[in-house]
């Protein structure tokens, strides 16, 4: 009989596992980390978005006329953020209405579910930019979604909407509560309880934890360019989420606000404490106990002697990207609104162990520096190099894109197109290619491939490798229609929003002419690897792949905003280096070659637990009876 109930254990391991590699994709970046890299997920790059449920586009749905957001998946349900050009609510809002506005389709067919409508801002573009709709990534749990709007609202709504009949919270008298709208829970209006000013559009996307949300306010200057007109006013909120209720707040960038606050927080714990890291509009980046609030260190992302100027003129930068934590530190570069055009850019790895003032330099700004005793970075990546020729090129460039940590390496990109893969440990370039377009989204890494989009409208894959830059395919949308976004890969698919669309892509498998070269790759890549004595799992921050998920927040319209989707943690099995009809071993037929290993971890566990009942173990032995014990 205990046979029997250690089987049992075994099949349970294996359900938990079938679980975690099916999660959902519930915020920017996956996990309160940010890290740009897809959950584990076997990924076919036999797709075509041009061809539709021929090419493995399993729905497609019209957006807005234009779409920062980027899609989020939770409770069976699609979120995404854009404008009201799609007309789904036309009946009351026709398309020709600027709104702001969040859809939800179901996850399995695309059928439209609720849209949130919000009203413009009737102080104008200052505030509430023209046509940029809602560019803030939602965030869900436990059936609740908390996304900042156009209109500088934190609100909390119901992901069933009205559709189950009830109307939650303490938000009853909502103007839209038909079945096709959202259901509010409760609103923190920003602007009139807190005194904001955003600059351009609220764009922040919120993180959870615990009982907290984290965010940016996105405060900012007057039209002018020139003052901060709500200096104190909250920059950095930590929100009650059953409640929205404040909890804490901060203004740390106070007037030195540079323009707006686009970027979004993210969470890490360091030693035994939850930090939240905020990037301040001064170019700044703040780290804060996520329960008190209180202030642990600061980053200056920029040297000293850079100085700002209007329309990008100048050397000193904001952020607009999402920080990124890995093991004990976070990554993040610097960048400023895409009109602004091209500059010099700056990426950092920063040590998040230390306290107090961490920049590279003290001094005053706009004045050479002093190197700081006490500085917190591992390493820098940007400034200017010199070529071949002998004149001075950026090394890195101005961003609004998020990081992706794979592996061993770290890949980035930056608004001119560029694209950058870097040691992890050493901030050192392994290869550098040029898009020759246009970048706002993020790189997003998942079984051995990248993925960016371009403002061209092309969906560019990479093959993960420090070796080289090695572009596996490149895919284009319906129309060409501009990627401001980043793809979010769950659930056997991958889900991707273009400038005024939806896909999304069945990525589990090839089409049928390339079935059979999936099938001998697999085979052939996984012997070898096995015969090769190659690791059969890879862990971003733990044995279990528990590195977190990222992306940016851009500002909208002029300000071009946008947010983006990363992911978490990852166990991909690379299998080995033989060729078999012409492709390499893991990477063969879109990464199939090592489609086995999950059945070999299960064997392994199978193993493991046997091996433990055959030498004696009384301690497990124990505590699987007790699992088991009848009350």
């Amino acid at each position: 009989m205990k046979l029997i109930r250690y089987f049992s254990i075994v099949i349970i391991a294996v359900s938990l596992l079938s679980t975690a590699a099916m999660a959902d994709w519930p915020m920017w970046g996956g996990t309160p980390s940010r890290n740009m890299v897809g959950n584990g997920m076997k990924v076919s790059i036999d797709f075509d978005l041009q061809k539709g449920k021929e090419g493995n586009v399993v729905w497609q749905q019209s957006l807005g006329s234009q779409t920062y957001g980027n899609p989020v998946v939770a409770d069976g349900k699609v979120f995404v953020g854009t404008n009201n050009g799609g007309g789904w609510r036309k009946d009351k809002y026709p398309a020709e209405q600027d709104k702001g506005v969040v859809l939800a389709f179901n996850e399995e067919d695309g059928e439209f579910l609720w849209q949130l409508t919000r009203d413009k801002l009737p102080i104008g573009r200052v505030s509430d930019w023209l046509l940029q709709g809602i560019c803030s990534v939602p965030v869900v749990e436990d059936k609740r979604m908390y996304v900042v709007t156009n209109r500088c609202e934190l609100m909390c709504l119901d992901t069933e909407g009205f559709r189950d009949g009830k109307n939650d919270g303490e938000v009853t008298d909502e103007v839209d509560a038909t079945e096709a709208d959202a259901d509010i829970i409760w609103s923190l209006d920003m602007i009139d309880e807190l005194g904001v000013f955003p600059h351009n559009l609220a764009t922040s996307s919120p993180v959870v934890h615990g009982d907290l949300i984290y965010l940016l306010t996105s405060n900012g200057v007057d039209e002018g360019h020139l003052d901060v007109p709500a200096a104190r006013s909250p920059c950095f909120l930590a929100v009650n989420k059953n409640t929205g209720e404040v909890a804490w707040d901060h203004n740390q960038p106070f007037d030195k606000i540079l323009h707006g606050q686009w970027s979004s927080p993210a969470l890490g714990e360091v030693n035994g404490k939850m930090q939240v890291f905020f990037p301040g509009g001064d170019g700044v980046l703040y780290a804060h106990d996520a329960v008190t609030g209180e202030e642990i260190w600061r980053f200056d992302l920029n040297p000293k002697a850079t100085k700002w100027e209007l329309y990008g003129k100048g050397t000193r930068n904001s952020v607009i990207s999402t920080p990124v934590f890995h093991d004990n530190s976070v990554i993040l570069a610097v960048g400023q609104d895409p009109e602004h055009g091209e500059g010099v850019g700056h990426l950092w790895r920063i040590d998040a162990t230390k306290n107090g003032d961490v920049s590279p330099e003290i001094g005053e700004i706009g004045s050479p520096g002093k190197p700081n005793p006490n500085s917190a970075v591992i390493w820098h990546y940007g400034g200017e190099m010199e070529t071949e020729a002998g004149e001075k090129e950026p090394m890195f460039r101005r961003t609004m894109s998020t990081v992706s940590v794979y592996e061993d390496m770290v890949f980035a990109a930056d608004l001119s197109g560029f694209v950058h893969c870097i040691d992890l440990a050493e901030g050192t370039r392994h290869w550098e290619h040029d898009l020759f377009d246009g970048v706002w989204g993020s790189t997003l890494a998942v079984d051995g491939k990248v993925f960016l989009g371009s403002e061209e409208g092309s969906l560019t894959i990479f093959k993960a490798s420090k070796e080289k830059a090695e572009v596996l395919d490149k895919k284009d949308t319906v129309e060409f229609s501009s990627i401001y976004s980043t793809p979010t890969f769950t659930n056997g698919r991958m889900y991707l929003s273009d400038r005024t669309r939806l896909y999304a892509v069945d990525v589990t498998k090839p089409t049928t002419a390339a079935a059979p070269l999936a099938a001998a790759g697999a085979t052939a890549g996984t012997a070898a690897g096995i015969a090769a004595g190659t690791h059969p799992e890879t862990a971003e921050g733990g044995s279990a792949g528990a590195s977190g998920g990222a992306v940016t927040n851009g500002e909208g319209g002029h300000a071009g905003g946008h947010g983006h989707a990363g992911g978490h943690g990852h166990a991909d099995g690379h299998a080995g280096a033989a060729v078999a009809a012409g492709t390499t071993g893991a990477e063969s037929a879109d990464g199939y070659g090592n489609s086995l290993m999950f059945p070999i971890l299960i064997l392994l566990l199978v193993l493991v637990v046997l091996g433990a009942l055959v030498m004696g173990d009384d301690e497990l032995r124990a505590k699987f009876d007790g699992m088991f014990k009848r009350k």
